[in-house]
């Protein structure tokens, strides 16, 4: 693989999860038509932990990017891997995200 197919591969992981920790970090949840209503998420909670999540998912891909610029051999692998480890990341600060926030 070369050197820009796996940047490319990175950025392209990157631009995705740091859209998708965009959305976790704005979304506000409908009024509910339940009564008694159920307390309002503390949005601030859920906007710091995505954010949080979005700096380890650009710092991820930038090190991946530079690591595998400089390891010929293993670029795959490189990418494979920081793909799993993207979104599992995530997934995780997602769910974290809105878990932390309903407490």
């Amino acid at each position: 693989m070369r050197t820009s197919t796996a940047w490319g591969l990175i950025a392209a992981m990157t631009a995705v999860s740091l859209v998708a920790l965009g959305v976790v970090m704005t979304y506000r949840f409908a009024t509910p038509v339940v009564d008694p209503a159920p307390p309002t998420p503390d949005y601030g909670v859920q906007a710091l932990v995505a954010g949080v999540t979005m700096a380890a998912v650009l710092v991820g891909g930038l090190g991946a990017g530079v690591y595998a610029t400089k390891r010929q051999v293993a670029r795959g692998r490189v990418v494979g891997w920081t793909a799993a480890a993207m979104l599992a990341g995530t997934v995780l600060g997602a769910v974290l995200a809105f878990v932390l926030s309903a407490r």
